[in-house]
């Protein structure tokens, strides 16, 4: 029971100075904190949007937040790290929910505020978010609006490792408003998500061998004199060939009619006579 009572009282722990630097930062965009135990002290990490707001001065606040929490929460040699959400502030439920809370505060109209919210986590790229707001939005009556979009996870496991999730107050002259947002993260990887790999067939290695030998073998050339040898064909021509660029009857019998009527000095005829002929007289060379 003694191991069970000392990690209940350190997560009760972990809470309250979750919740005790809220109130401190408020204002800052708490995006949350992680506390890590090492031989030097307590290390905690927050991550904030505004760090300036957090150090202050010459690092009189960031100072004075850490007496506190040494007397306050009995924390032995608390060393805090403040980390700049930047472009993730938008993924941030947390960040995002303070800000909400802040717009409502401001006077915009809850479903501009709600709306809003959820158009700029979407665009950062989250794969679904859900804006919940709850109090005395337009009576005297407690109403909730919510506003979702995307896919949204509301309980198990997967809730638990896909969703993020935040909390703030909004204080009006009406009353209170409680705001809760969710975000789904952008790589996160759902149960029903299922990718299949088809894998190719591979040839037997017999045959691969085969293939590599006729690759390695070279390509047998023939002479474009033999060109002669066919009926109207005269030596003119095959060095017309050759000053286009063609070595071989090989070259010569990939090109079709239109590619060889295009060189200069063999007509249409011609080239035609070519093509008929040539595979002939390449048989009879092999």
């Amino acid at each position: 029971m003694t191991g069970e009572r000392k990690f209940i009282r350190e997560n009760t722990n972990r809470i309250l100075i979750k919740e005790f630097l809220i109130k401190k930062i408020e204002g800052a965009g708490f995006g949350g904190m992680t506390i890590q135990r090492t031989p030097m002290g307590t290390r905690i990490n927050i991550l904030v949007e505004r760090p300036g707001m957090v150090i202050g001065k010459g690092g009189s606040k960031i100072k004075e937040l850490t007496e506190a929490i040494r007397e306050n929460f009995k924390v032995d040699n608390p060393q805090i790290e403040i980390e700049e959400a930047g472009g993730r502030a938008s993924l941030n439920a947390q960040i995002m929910a303070e800000k909400l809370a802040e717009a409502l505060e401001r006077g915009w109209h809850f479903r501009r505020a709600g709306h809003s919210t959820v158009r700029r986590i979407m665009e950062a790229g989250a794969k679904g978010c859900q804006v919940i707001i709850a109090g005395k939005l337009t009576g005297a009556r407690h109403r909730t609006e919510k506003f979702t979009e995307g896919h949204v996870k509301y309980c198990g496991e997967t809730a638990r490792e896909v969703m993020n999730r935040g909390y703030a107050v909004a204080k009006l002259k009406p009353g209170v408003l409680g705001v809760k947002v969710s975000i789904m993260k952008p790589d996160a990887k759902l149960p029903d998500e299922i990718k299949i790999h088809i894998e190719k067939e591979e040839k037997p290695k017999v045959e691969k061998a085969e293939e590599k030998k006729e690759e390695t073998k070279p390509k047998k050339k023939t002479d474009l004199k033999k060109l002669t040898e066919i009926q109207g064909i005269g030596p003119s021509i095959v060095k017309k060939f050759e000053k286009a660029g063609i070595k071989s009857l090989e070259e010569l019998f990939e090109m079709d009619v239109d590619d060889l009527a295009t060189i200069n000095g063999i007509g249409g005829k011609t080239a035609e006579n070519i093509v008929k002929s040539l595979k002939k007289l390449l048989e009879e060379v092999a």
